[in-house]
């Protein structure tokens, strides 16, 4: 049976120490490592004051696209056999479809770290993957 590890990645801190760990356990168990990264069209009501929201866009297509040959060079140096995707919706629904469609036999996600929180968490993004995934997720804490 051919394992394939799901690692879902943005271009946080938190993203990228998930995605270390996902190579070490797909390094481990002889398993594939698919990284995908979600591009959530930004609501310009979100964004006031910025003035061209296809900017804002863009520059979260470039910081995904950035975050997967990241990831994918981390787990090419570590021997491991890696794929990405970038897709485009709503985060929780692409990773759980990306899922579905690999085959994935494990999910693997990061506990939220933004500026301004004194501890992170689980966002709302993951408790939906663990919420409807129908196989295990793994969410990462922080490295010290």
């Amino acid at each position: 049976m051919n394992r394939v590890i799901l690692v879902a990645v943005n271009d946080s801190r938190a993203a990228f120490n998930a995605a270390t760990v996902a190579v070490d356990y797909a390094r481990t168990l002889g398993a594939t490592l698919r990284v995908v990264s979600v591009v959530n069209p930004p609501a310009p009501a979100r964004y006031p004051g910025v003035a061209d929201p296809s900017e804002m866009a863009r520059s979260h297509e470039l910081a995904a696209q950035a975050s997967l040959r990241h990831v994918a060079a981390l787990a090419a140096a570590a021997g491991v056999e890696v794929t990405s995707s970038l897709r485009h919706g709503q985060v929780a629904a692409e990773i759980l479809a990306e899922a579905r469609l690999i085959g994935a036999t494990l999910i693997v996600m990061a506990l939220v770290d933004r500026p301004g929180h004194t501890t992170p968490y689980i966002g709302g993004h993951t408790l939906r993957v663990l919420e409807f995934s129908s196989v295990p997720v793994l969410v990462v804490p922080l490295a010290p």
